[in-house]
Protein backbone atom coordinates (compact mmCIF):
# COMPACT_ATOMS: atom_id res chain seq x y z
CA UNK A 1 0.00 0.00 0.00
CA UNK A 2 1.15 3.12 -1.08
CA UNK A 3 0.46 7.02 -0.24
CA UNK A 4 2.05 9.67 -1.74
CA UNK A 5 4.93 11.64 -0.28
CA UNK A 6 3.94 15.22 1.84
CA UNK A 7 4.55 18.12 0.08
CA UNK A 8 8.58 18.63 0.88
CA UNK A 9 9.35 21.05 3.74
CA UNK A 10 12.73 22.69 5.65
CA UNK A 11 14.63 19.21 7.25
CA UNK A 12 15.41 21.60 9.53
CA UNK A 13 13.80 21.49 13.18
CA UNK A 14 16.35 23.86 14.92
CA UNK A 15 14.92 26.79 12.38
CA UNK A 16 11.49 26.85 12.86
CA UNK A 17 12.66 26.71 16.46
CA UNK A 18 14.45 29.78 16.46
CA UNK A 19 12.58 32.46 14.02
CA UNK A 20 9.65 32.00 16.31
CA UNK A 21 10.43 35.52 18.52
CA UNK A 22 7.01 36.15 20.08
CA UNK A 23 5.98 36.56 23.46
CA UNK A 24 3.36 33.36 22.81
CA UNK A 25 4.03 30.53 25.45
CA UNK A 26 6.05 27.94 24.01
CA UNK A 27 6.24 25.71 26.48
CA UNK A 28 4.78 24.60 30.28
CA UNK A 29 5.66 22.81 32.83
CA UNK A 30 4.02 22.34 36.36
CA UNK A 31 3.56 26.03 37.04
CA UNK A 32 5.82 27.55 34.93
CA UNK A 33 6.11 28.83 31.65
CA UNK A 34 8.64 29.98 28.63
CA UNK A 35 7.54 32.21 25.84
CA UNK A 36 9.46 31.15 22.17
CA UNK A 37 12.18 34.36 22.84
CA UNK A 38 12.85 33.01 26.12
CA UNK A 39 12.87 28.97 25.08
CA UNK A 40 15.00 30.18 21.89
CA UNK A 41 17.21 32.14 24.20
CA UNK A 42 17.61 28.73 26.08
CA UNK A 43 18.60 26.61 23.36
CA UNK A 44 21.02 29.07 22.72
CA UNK A 45 22.29 28.91 26.18
CA UNK A 46 22.70 25.01 26.14
CA UNK A 47 24.46 25.14 22.83
CA UNK A 48 27.07 27.40 24.45
CA UNK A 49 27.13 25.19 27.16
CA UNK A 50 27.55 22.06 25.44
CA UNK A 51 30.64 23.48 23.31
CA UNK A 52 32.19 24.25 26.72
CA UNK A 53 31.86 21.13 27.84
CA UNK A 54 34.00 20.33 24.89
CA UNK A 55 31.04 18.40 22.14
CA UNK A 56 31.86 18.24 18.99
CA UNK A 57 29.98 17.97 15.69
CA UNK A 58 29.02 14.14 15.61
CA UNK A 59 29.72 13.79 19.63
CA UNK A 60 26.80 11.61 20.91
CA UNK A 61 25.57 13.81 24.23
CA UNK A 62 23.05 11.41 26.79
CA UNK A 63 20.58 12.48 28.68
CA UNK A 64 19.33 10.58 31.00
CA UNK A 65 16.07 12.29 32.73
CA UNK A 66 12.32 12.18 33.21
CA UNK A 67 9.98 14.35 31.50
CA UNK A 68 10.67 18.24 31.32
CA UNK A 69 11.46 21.41 29.12
CA UNK A 70 15.51 20.16 29.18
CA UNK A 71 14.42 17.70 27.09
CA UNK A 72 13.86 19.40 23.69
CA UNK A 73 16.04 22.73 24.94
CA UNK A 74 19.56 20.15 25.02
CA UNK A 75 18.04 17.68 21.71
CA UNK A 76 17.79 21.63 19.88
CA UNK A 77 21.43 22.44 21.33
CA UNK A 78 22.52 19.34 20.23
CA UNK A 79 20.99 20.35 16.64
CA UNK A 80 23.22 23.52 17.08
CA UNK A 81 26.41 22.33 17.01
CA UNK A 82 26.04 19.31 14.94
CA UNK A 83 26.26 16.97 17.48
CA UNK A 84 23.68 13.79 18.79
CA UNK A 85 21.07 13.92 21.02
CA UNK A 86 20.56 10.23 23.01
CA UNK A 87 17.64 9.97 25.33
CA UNK A 88 17.65 7.88 28.20
CA UNK A 89 14.16 7.13 30.04
CA UNK A 90 14.02 8.07 33.94
CA UNK A 91 13.12 4.63 34.63
CA UNK A 92 16.48 3.06 33.40
CA UNK A 93 18.63 1.36 36.13
CA UNK A 94 21.87 2.25 36.15
CA UNK A 95 22.91 -0.31 34.34
CA UNK A 96 21.13 0.06 31.71
CA UNK A 97 21.69 3.64 31.89
CA UNK A 98 25.73 3.08 31.54
CA UNK A 99 24.88 0.32 28.98
CA UNK A 100 23.30 3.46 26.21
CA UNK A 101 26.25 5.20 27.34
CA UNK A 102 29.01 3.16 26.69
CA UNK A 103 26.97 1.80 23.65
CA UNK A 104 26.90 5.20 21.66
CA UNK A 105 30.31 6.58 23.21
CA UNK A 106 28.95 9.35 24.82
CA UNK A 107 31.14 12.33 25.79
CA UNK A 108 28.95 13.89 27.98
CA UNK A 109 26.06 12.81 30.33
CA UNK A 110 23.46 14.81 31.83
CA UNK A 111 21.64 13.42 34.53
CA UNK A 112 18.62 14.75 36.38
CA UNK A 113 15.85 13.75 38.59
CA UNK A 114 18.53 13.08 41.32
CA UNK A 115 20.30 9.93 39.39
CA UNK A 116 24.36 12.02 39.15
CA UNK A 117 25.42 10.41 42.02
CA UNK A 118 24.42 6.73 41.41
CA UNK A 119 25.61 7.16 37.87
CA UNK A 120 29.05 8.08 39.06
CA UNK A 121 28.96 4.57 40.99
CA UNK A 122 28.98 3.00 37.98
CA UNK A 123 31.38 5.17 35.81
CA UNK A 124 33.45 2.49 35.62
CA UNK A 125 30.98 1.26 32.85
CA UNK A 126 31.12 4.27 30.84
CA UNK A 127 35.25 4.82 30.11
CA UNK A 128 34.59 7.13 27.23
CA UNK A 129 32.46 9.22 29.32
CA UNK A 130 34.40 12.89 29.44
CA UNK A 131 32.22 14.75 31.53
CA UNK A 132 28.83 13.62 33.99
CA UNK A 133 26.65 16.83 34.72
CA UNK A 134 24.28 16.81 37.67
CA UNK A 135 21.51 18.93 36.22
CA UNK A 136 19.79 19.55 39.20
CA UNK A 137 22.82 21.13 40.78
CA UNK A 138 24.23 23.11 37.92
CA UNK A 139 22.36 22.79 35.21
CA UNK A 140 20.93 26.14 35.23
CA UNK A 141 23.94 27.86 36.35
CA UNK A 142 26.24 26.44 33.63
CA UNK A 143 23.12 28.34 31.27
CA UNK A 144 23.52 31.34 32.50
CA UNK A 145 27.73 31.17 32.36
CA UNK A 146 27.59 29.75 28.63
CA UNK A 147 29.11 31.80 26.41
CA UNK A 148 27.64 32.97 23.03
CA UNK A 149 26.62 29.62 21.12
CA UNK A 150 28.94 29.41 18.65
CA UNK A 151 28.08 29.82 14.68
CA UNK A 152 25.95 26.85 13.73
CA UNK A 153 26.32 23.23 12.25
CA UNK A 154 25.02 23.21 8.68
CA UNK A 155 22.46 21.28 8.31
CA UNK A 156 21.46 19.18 5.67
CA UNK A 157 18.65 16.70 6.67
CA UNK A 158 21.19 13.78 5.97
CA UNK A 159 22.97 14.34 9.54
CA UNK A 160 22.27 12.44 12.43
CA UNK A 161 19.50 14.28 14.99
CA UNK A 162 18.86 11.84 17.15
CA UNK A 163 19.54 8.35 18.67
CA UNK A 164 16.89 6.51 19.85
CA UNK A 165 17.52 3.76 21.36
CA UNK A 166 15.29 0.06 20.81
CA UNK A 167 14.67 -2.88 22.25
CA UNK A 168 16.42 -4.51 18.96
CA UNK A 169 16.09 -8.50 17.80
CA UNK A 170 18.75 -9.66 20.09
CA UNK A 171 17.57 -8.64 23.59
CA UNK A 172 20.10 -5.80 24.08
CA UNK A 173 19.11 -2.15 23.25
CA UNK A 174 19.95 -1.15 20.07
CA UNK A 175 20.75 2.22 19.31
CA UNK A 176 18.55 3.22 15.83
CA UNK A 177 20.10 6.90 14.06
CA UNK A 178 17.31 8.89 12.89
CA UNK A 179 17.90 11.99 10.71
CA UNK A 180 17.17 15.60 10.85
CA UNK A 181 15.31 15.05 8.03
CA UNK A 182 13.33 12.14 9.02
CA UNK A 183 12.32 13.79 12.59
CA UNK A 184 11.16 17.12 10.86
CA UNK A 185 9.53 14.16 8.29
CA UNK A 186 7.32 12.59 11.28
CA UNK A 187 6.42 15.73 12.91
CA UNK A 188 4.97 17.09 9.64
CA UNK A 189 2.88 13.98 8.32
CA UNK A 190 2.07 13.50 11.49
CA UNK A 191 0.53 16.82 12.60
CA UNK A 192 -0.75 16.92 9.07
CA UNK A 193 -2.47 13.76 10.05
CA UNK A 194 -4.12 15.18 13.55
CA UNK A 195 -4.74 18.36 12.89
CA UNK A 196 -1.66 20.24 14.64
CA UNK A 197 -0.86 23.73 14.18
CA UNK A 198 0.82 27.06 15.95
CA UNK A 199 -3.16 27.64 17.43
CA UNK A 200 -2.82 23.99 19.46
CA UNK A 201 -1.88 22.93 22.49
CA UNK A 202 -0.09 19.73 22.98
CA UNK A 203 -0.06 17.67 25.92
CA UNK A 204 3.38 15.28 26.44
CA UNK A 205 1.87 12.51 28.35
CA UNK A 206 4.04 9.99 27.63
CA UNK A 207 7.97 9.23 28.48
CA UNK A 208 9.76 11.45 26.21
CA UNK A 209 12.72 9.71 25.85
CA UNK A 210 10.41 7.59 23.94
CA UNK A 211 9.96 8.32 19.96
CA UNK A 212 6.36 8.73 20.53
CA UNK A 213 6.42 11.69 23.02
CA UNK A 214 9.81 12.66 21.70
CA UNK A 215 8.34 13.41 18.43
CA UNK A 216 5.22 15.04 19.53
CA UNK A 217 7.18 17.33 21.39
CA UNK A 218 9.44 18.66 18.40
CA UNK A 219 5.84 18.39 16.34
CA UNK A 220 4.64 21.06 18.28
CA UNK A 221 8.07 23.63 18.69
CA UNK A 222 8.22 22.99 14.83
CA UNK A 223 5.07 23.80 14.57
CA UNK A 224 4.43 27.12 16.86
CA UNK A 225 2.34 24.95 19.06
CA UNK A 226 2.03 25.23 22.72
CA UNK A 227 3.34 22.40 24.52
CA UNK A 228 2.40 20.84 27.90
CA UNK A 229 4.76 18.53 29.93
CA UNK A 230 3.62 17.12 33.36
CA UNK A 231 5.80 16.61 35.56
CA UNK A 232 3.66 13.53 36.69
CA UNK A 233 1.51 11.42 34.52
CA UNK A 234 -1.57 9.93 35.73
CA UNK A 235 -5.31 9.67 34.63
CA UNK A 236 -6.48 12.46 37.27
CA UNK A 237 -3.30 14.90 36.01
CA UNK A 238 -4.00 14.40 32.14
CA UNK A 239 -7.42 14.71 32.85
CA UNK A 240 -6.89 18.22 34.89
CA UNK A 241 -4.61 19.34 32.47
CA UNK A 242 -7.07 18.97 29.65
CA UNK A 243 -9.46 20.98 31.13
CA UNK A 244 -7.06 23.95 33.04
CA UNK A 245 -5.05 24.30 29.37
CA UNK A 246 -7.26 23.58 27.10
CA UNK A 247 -5.34 21.07 25.33
CA UNK A 248 -6.00 20.44 21.24
CA UNK A 249 -4.02 17.34 20.94
CA UNK A 250 -2.24 14.62 23.36
CA UNK A 251 -1.04 11.27 22.98
CA UNK A 252 -1.59 8.29 25.29
CA UNK A 253 -0.68 4.59 25.64
CA UNK A 254 -3.69 2.68 26.21
CA UNK A 255 -3.46 1.40 29.65
CA UNK A 256 -3.47 5.04 30.39
CA UNK A 257 -6.41 5.96 28.49
CA UNK A 258 -8.62 3.20 29.81
CA UNK A 259 -7.51 4.59 33.83
CA UNK A 260 -8.62 7.85 32.50
CA UNK A 261 -11.36 6.78 31.49
CA UNK A 262 -12.34 4.97 34.76
CA UNK A 263 -11.27 7.85 36.43
CA UNK A 264 -14.07 9.23 39.05
CA UNK A 265 -15.86 11.79 37.59
CA UNK A 266 -14.41 11.15 34.30
CA UNK A 267 -17.89 11.66 31.97
CA UNK A 268 -18.32 14.77 33.44
CA UNK A 269 -15.01 16.42 32.70
CA UNK A 270 -14.56 19.19 30.26
CA UNK A 271 -12.44 17.36 27.19
CA UNK A 272 -14.03 19.91 25.00
CA UNK A 273 -10.93 21.55 23.82
CA UNK A 274 -9.59 18.35 22.34
CA UNK A 275 -9.94 18.21 18.53
CA UNK A 276 -8.40 14.62 19.27
CA UNK A 277 -6.88 12.19 22.00
CA UNK A 278 -4.60 9.87 19.94
CA UNK A 279 -3.55 6.67 21.79
CA UNK A 280 -1.09 3.48 20.62
CA UNK A 281 1.99 1.61 21.47
CA UNK A 282 0.44 -1.86 22.32
CA UNK A 283 -2.80 -3.63 21.50
CA UNK A 284 -6.45 -2.15 22.86
CA UNK A 285 -9.51 -4.77 22.53
CA UNK A 286 -12.64 -2.69 20.39
CA UNK A 287 -14.79 -3.46 23.10
CA UNK A 288 -12.25 -1.03 25.60
CA UNK A 289 -12.21 1.52 22.83
CA UNK A 290 -15.73 1.61 22.29
CA UNK A 291 -15.95 2.10 25.90
CA UNK A 292 -13.25 4.58 26.51
CA UNK A 293 -14.85 6.96 23.58
CA UNK A 294 -18.06 6.47 25.26
CA UNK A 295 -17.29 8.12 28.60
CA UNK A 296 -14.91 10.95 27.63
CA UNK A 297 -16.92 11.94 24.99
CA UNK A 298 -13.79 12.82 22.20
CA UNK A 299 -12.72 11.17 18.83
CA UNK A 300 -9.76 8.93 19.67
CA UNK A 301 -7.11 8.73 17.09
CA UNK A 302 -4.76 5.21 17.08
CA UNK A 303 -1.29 5.68 15.84
CA UNK A 304 1.16 2.70 15.19
CA UNK A 305 4.79 2.97 14.79
CA UNK A 306 8.12 1.25 15.19
CA UNK A 307 11.38 3.60 16.91
CA UNK A 308 13.31 2.55 13.91
CA UNK A 309 10.74 4.20 11.48
CA UNK A 310 11.41 7.42 13.57
CA UNK A 311 8.22 6.57 14.94
CA UNK A 312 3.98 7.09 13.01
CA UNK A 313 3.77 4.90 10.35
CA UNK A 314 -0.35 4.40 10.02
CA UNK A 315 -2.96 6.34 11.45
CA UNK A 316 -6.41 5.05 12.09
CA UNK A 317 -8.64 7.94 12.02
CA UNK A 318 -11.32 9.09 14.34
CA UNK A 319 -13.88 7.74 11.71
CA UNK A 320 -12.95 4.54 10.89
CA UNK A 321 -13.38 4.58 15.00
CA UNK A 322 -17.21 4.22 13.88
CA UNK A 323 -16.63 1.19 11.99
CA UNK A 324 -16.94 -2.32 13.73
CA UNK A 325 -14.48 -3.88 11.07
CA UNK A 326 -11.76 -1.29 10.50
CA UNK A 327 -11.53 -0.29 14.44
CA UNK A 328 -9.77 -3.67 14.63
CA UNK A 329 -6.68 -2.11 12.22
CA UNK A 330 -4.26 0.14 12.83
CA UNK A 331 -5.09 2.13 10.30
CA UNK A 332 -3.57 3.25 6.68
CA UNK A 333 -0.21 4.92 6.10
CA UNK A 334 0.83 8.01 6.44
CA UNK A 335 2.32 10.25 3.60
CA UNK A 336 5.54 8.79 2.29
CA UNK A 337 4.77 5.27 4.09
CA UNK A 338 4.79 1.99 1.82
CA UNK A 339 3.48 -1.25 3.93
CA UNK A 340 3.88 -4.61 2.53
CA UNK A 341 3.26 -8.03 4.19
CA UNK A 342 5.81 -11.07 3.35
CA UNK A 343 5.79 -14.48 3.72
CA UNK A 344 1.86 -14.99 2.77
CA UNK A 345 -0.68 -13.28 3.50
CA UNK A 346 -0.70 -13.30 6.45
CA UNK A 347 2.92 -12.64 7.45
CA UNK A 348 5.83 -10.02 8.93
CA UNK A 349 4.91 -6.27 8.19
CA UNK A 350 7.68 -4.49 6.55
CA UNK A 351 7.94 -0.62 5.34
CA UNK A 352 9.21 1.52 3.15
CA UNK A 353 9.91 5.09 4.49
CA UNK A 354 12.63 7.66 3.31
CA UNK A 355 12.76 8.36 6.99
CA UNK A 356 13.55 4.86 8.45
CA UNK A 357 16.53 4.14 10.61
CA UNK A 358 19.54 4.45 8.34
CA UNK A 359 21.25 2.02 10.85
CA UNK A 360 21.63 0.92 14.52
CA UNK A 361 24.49 2.47 15.53
CA UNK A 362 28.04 0.35 16.07
CA UNK A 363 25.75 -2.78 15.10
CA UNK A 364 26.04 -3.27 11.26
CA UNK A 365 24.72 -7.19 11.52
CA UNK A 366 21.79 -5.92 13.65
CA UNK A 367 21.47 -3.47 10.89
CA UNK A 368 21.32 -6.13 8.45
CA UNK A 369 18.93 -8.43 10.46
CA UNK A 370 16.21 -5.40 9.93
CA UNK A 371 17.07 -3.97 7.15
CA UNK A 372 16.51 -5.92 4.07
CA UNK A 373 18.64 -6.02 0.97
CA UNK A 374 15.76 -3.86 -0.98
CA UNK A 375 15.93 -1.47 1.46
CA UNK A 376 12.45 -2.42 3.49
CA UNK A 377 12.39 -2.19 7.33
CA UNK A 378 11.33 -5.57 9.09
CA UNK A 379 8.96 -4.02 12.00
CA UNK A 380 9.14 -7.44 14.01
CA UNK A 381 5.26 -7.72 14.05
CA UNK A 382 3.01 -9.98 11.81
CA UNK A 383 -0.32 -9.05 10.42
CA UNK A 384 -2.45 -8.09 6.51
CA UNK A 385 -3.57 -5.71 4.55
CA UNK A 386 -7.33 -5.59 3.59
CA UNK A 387 -8.47 -4.04 0.40
CA UNK A 388 -8.44 -0.65 1.43
CA UNK A 389 -4.36 -0.18 2.72
CA UNK A 390 -5.78 -0.86 6.63
CA UNK A 391 -3.78 -2.60 8.28
CA UNK A 392 -4.43 -5.51 10.74
CA UNK A 393 -2.02 -6.53 13.54
CA UNK A 394 -1.44 -10.07 14.44
CA UNK A 395 1.04 -10.12 17.11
Amino acid sequence: MTIPAAPARSADILTAALSNDSHAIALRFGDRGWTWRAFSARVRAAAGMLDTLGVQPGDRVAHLSGNGPAVPEIALACAWIGAVYVPIGARSTEGQAAYIVDDCAARVLLCGDGRADRMRRVRVLMPQLRKLIDMERSYEMLLADAPPATPRAVITGDEAFCQLYASGRTGFPRGAVITHASMAAVCDTLADAIGLDSTGVSLIAAPMSRVAAFSQTLMGVRHGAQTVILPEVTAAAVLDAIAESRVTHTFVVPTLLAAMAAESGAAQRDLSSLVNLAYGGAPMPPSMIHACASVLRVSLLQVYGVTEAAGAMTVLRPADHLDDTRISSVGRPLPGVRLRITGGEVGEVQVSTPRAMNSYWGHPEDTAAVLTEDGWLRTGNTGYLDADGYLYLTS
